[in-house]
């Protein structure tokens, strides 16, 4: 049983939706970048924002008041997704959702622990704002605003999130446990992470968004798949090197592949130096130059830990009418872990098609 990505969306520094974040991949212009401050961060710091996002504006007022910005941006691209991609994004009560993070709103984090520091009473917190506080709040949102009863899973996987998500919900199908997944991660801006971010010696510009994939377990007969997940692998480069173990995962996933049917990589670096490393990794496996190289994070920033479902969702946005070739996602994070994911590319339009044994 393999595991087929049927649909996909994204809210991005490029707008609402799979054609604006289509559109802006394609030009390979970054989005706009805007001065940003707060009380977490007061000095000016350079940040790709999804513009015009307003949570009551996109969500209504209604269960909003204390919604951090990662919940409400997991929450809309959920819906968006659905819209987009009517007739394909079919639910039932097995349906579930798989949402990476790095640890769920930091900025929601700093507020509640900040209140209950410098408040008259450490218990003169905002009480609605708990909920949001936690790292699976997202996860929790989307399965409620779109009535998702299927296993709800929150994985804090870094950048190594949209690597991680496609295992879980691969062994979701695999044990019977779901007939479809939500999957996919998000990440907010603001002050706390900023600050968390510069502490740690991240000066890359930072940048925020969703991107959301529809899984299913592959169907015979279902024409309209965009991609199907081939191999994955993951490892942690114990001797501080992450050169050699990229190369690693690459040629295990990648072993008794003709290096001609690859057709695209995404790197997911933070800065140059990183991405030069992960494309002269590509390069040493497959011996030869790739057709198609994106690097989300030079476009829209850094976005932690949605970086490999952006990879993933740039790949399929450039890879319009190709089939039958294979697409790569690297990964690599600072705390030594890295890992790639190979995606066959089915050239599905992404529409509904009548399929054969269906279970729908």
């Amino acid at each position: 049983m393999a595991t087929v990505i049927a649909a996909w969306s994204a809210t991005s520094p490029f707008g609402d939706g799979r054609a604006a974040f289509t559109d802006g991949v394609r030009a390979g212009r970054p989005a706009p970048a805007a001065e940003s401050t707060d009380d977490w961060f007061p000095e000016p710091d350079a940040a790709h924002l999804v513009p015009d996002f307003d949570i009551a504006d996109r969500l209504g007022r209604k269960g909003t008041g204390s919604m951090d910005r990662t919940t409400a941006l997991a929450v809309s691209t959920a819906g968006r997704l659905c819209k987009e991609a009517a007739g394909v994004v079919t639910t039932d009560e097995r349906t579930g959702v798989v949402l990476g993070t790095t640890s769920g709103s930091t900025q929601t984090q700093f507020a509640f622990t900040g209140d209950s520091l410098t408040r008259r009473k450490p218990y003169f917190v905002n009480p609605a704002q708990m909920p949001f506080a936690l790292m699976n709040s997202a996860a929790a949102q989307c399965a409620s605003w779109h009535g998702l009863t299927g296993p709800n899973t929150t994985l804090a996987a870094g950048r190594l999130s949209g690597i991680a998500t496609l295992r879980y919900a691969d062994r979701l199908f695999r044990a019977g446990r779901a007939s479809a997944v939500f999957a996919g991660a998000a990440e907010e801006y603001g002050g706390g992470r900023v600050l968390l971010e510069r502490r740690a010696g991240n000066t890359a510009p930072l940048g925020e968004g969703c991107a959301m994939l529809f899984l299913q377990p592959s169907i015979e007969g279902n024409r309209s798949a965009l991609a199907e997940v081939v191999a994955l692998d993951t490892r942690l480069a114990v001797a501080g090197e992450p050169r050699d173990a990229l190369v690693g995962c690459l040629r295990r996933v990648l072993a008794g592949t003709a290096p001609q049917r690859i057709w695209g990589v995404a790197l997911s670096g933070l800065d140059p130096a990183m991405r030069t490393m992960e494309r002269d990794a590509v390069g040493q496996v497959l011996g030869r130059e790739v057709e198609r190289v994106v690097a989300p994070a030079e476009l829209i920033g850094d976005t932690g830990a949605a970086t490999g479902s952006f990879q993933l969702a740039a790949l399929l946005a450039l890879a319009e009418g190709e089939r039958d070739r294979l697409a790569v996602a690297t990964a690599v994070d600072r705390d030594g872990m890295v890992g790639c994911v190979v995606v066959r590319l089915l050239g599905g339009s992404g529409k509904a098609t009548q399929v054969r044994g269906s279970s729908r």
